[in-house]
């Protein structure tokens, strides 16, 4: 355990910034601003989200890490831990990063059951083929390889980031992908359908993406011991 965990457990005791959530230890490594409640972001996850799909997360740290300036991200989940920036613009912005890392803890978890038939990768790569074709319409010049590579690609990633820019992609991608980022690779498709499930209209997800939703519908009701 480092040096900075240590210190955080220390302080928490004396300025209570240790939270639970169901069996998830929660510190605040960096406070976080005063606009922000920390009880309605947890109590709305824990309402949201059934407990068996937050079983693979020990611990959530809140604060600043290395990690969010090398990858450009403000959450990561990583070996059973969810770290999240405290840097929030309100308490929505804060539940949205932490629902899309809890649906890659969940998507480790339950791969077989969310992967094994191929139903979501074959679905992900038609939507990729159907934006390559509006890109290549464009005159874009999108790399071949969108059309086939579903795992995460640094080249695409910035194409779709940098290159195109997201503010057009939103345009491109409408009635396709449910936003940009879900366009990046396999896991991001599924993340953001999750986020987009449990979190705001399930209803999008089931008309948009049905193969992802059949897969929620089956793991939110799953029986696990």
């Amino acid at each position: 355990m480092s040096l900075w965990i240590h210190e955080s457990i220390s302080k928490s005791k004396k300025l209570r910034n240790h939270y639970k959530m169901h069996d998830v230890d929660i510190f605040i490594k960096d406070p976080l601003p005063d606009h922000i409640n920390v009880n309605f972001v947890f109590s709305t996850i824990s309402k949201r989200v059934p407990s068996h799909l937050l079983s693979g997360i020990d611990i959530i740290y809140v604060g600043q890490f290395d990690v969010f300036k090398e990858k450009e991200v403000n959450a990561v989940y990583q070996d059973g831990a969810i770290y999240v920036t405290n840097e929030q613009s309100n308490d929505m912005d804060m539940i949205d990063d932490l629902i899309h890392e809890v649906a890659h803890s969940a998507e480790e978890r339950f791969t077989e059951k969310i992967y094994s038939d191929n139903t979501i990768k074959t679905e992900f790569l038609t939507k990729r083929s159907r934006l390559y074709e509006l890109l290549d319409t464009y005159d874009y010049e999108p790399p071949p390889k969108i059309k086939v590579e579903y795992h995460y690609d640094n080249e695409i990633d910035m194409y779709f980031y940098r290159t195109v820019g997201y503010e057009i992609l939103w345009n491109l991608v409408n009635g396709i992908f449910l936003s940009p980022y879900s366009a990046t690779s396999l896991r991001e498709y599924f993340a953001v359908c999750f986020e987009e499930y449990f979190l705001n209209d399930k209803k999008e997800v089931s008309k948009l993406c049905p193969a992802v939703f059949t897969k929620l519908e089956e793991i939110e009701f799953l029986e696990v011991n």
